[in-house]
């Protein structure tokens, strides 16, 4: 508004004007959407848009700190992803139409962290098995007999078992179980303790409801050693032990019997 102190049509009106410059400014911190705690490193993309078509890009990265400044102009659309790898982007968009005076923009991403996925449990190892045809002896490495006696010891009954289970296994097998003595004492003796000992093992079968057609007991006595125990070699017990042992065979049935190696082995 002006006013002549004389007429309207005298003199010029002078005017002051101050101009003031508008500057804007983007401050952005990232964050932990889990743990809500400050995340570093985070990489920032602002794209300014013009009807949906990107104009212009400009990108910055927090570094070890969360913090990260962009300078925006006036009257802009931006677009501002933040992301990190391990974790899921976050975005915003920023206006700054009709502005009238300067002013510092704050705001704050949130990165959710990408689950890891859960290891994929080891597969089992496939059991190694044996072949056993029939005729073949396989020995049973748990069944050994006290010097002197047939009665069955506590470690053969895991054997006994694993024969129970083939014999169940296989409906129509019929085996041939031998029992073998040390070659200390007499030769008939010997063979009169090994069927008793074969017997021994047969009856714990048969206590466990199999078949007694299906067992075939013998007593070798000491016709069949092992190693250099025979008879005037002077070994130690365990020796000697070796060779009291529990073996069978299939005399009918299978052709073949598959066993798995590691519960043939000796516990």
């Amino acid at each position: 508004g002006t006013r002549s102190v004389k007429s309207a049509t005298c003199c010029d009106d002078i005017w002051v004007i101050d101009e003031s410059k508008i500057e804007l400014g983007l401050k952005l911190t990232s964050f932990n959407a889990k743990t809500k705690k400050p995340l570093s490193q985070v990489y920032f993309d602002m794209y300014e848009k013009l009807d949906n078509t990107v104009v212009d890009e400009i990108n910055k990265e927090s570094g070890t700190t969360n913090r990260v400044s962009f300078d925006v102009g006036l009257d802009k659309f931006y677009e501002i992803i933040a992301s990190k790898d391990g974790y899921i982007s976050d975005t915003l968009t920023l206006k700054t139409f009709d502005m009238t005076k300067s002013q510092i923009f704050e705001g704050s991403v949130y990165l959710i962290p990408i689950p890891k996925p859960k290891p994929e449990p080891k597969p089992e190892p496939e059991p190694e098995y044996e072949v056993f045809s029939t005729d073949q002896p396989i020995r049973l490495n748990n069944i050994y007999y006290d010097y002197d006696d047939d009665k069955i010891l506590k470690d053969a009954e895991n054997d006994l078992s694993i024969l129970q289970d083939l014999l169940t296994q296989y409906s129509d097998m019929v085996i041939e179980l031998s029992s073998h003595t040390d070659s200390r004492g007499n030769s008939a003796y010997n063979k009169k303790l090994a069927q008793r000992r074969a017997e021994s093992a047969r009856n714990w079968l048969l206590n466990k409801g199999i078949d007694g057609n299906r067992i075939k007991a013998v007593g070798y006595g000491e016709d069949v050693i092992l190693n250099r125990c025979t008879n005037g070699v002077d070994c130690t017990d365990d020796e000697h032990r070796f060779n009291r042992r529990t073996e069978f065979k299939i005399i009918s049935g299978p052709t073949s019997i598959k066993i798995e190696k590691k519960r043939l082995r000796k516990q």
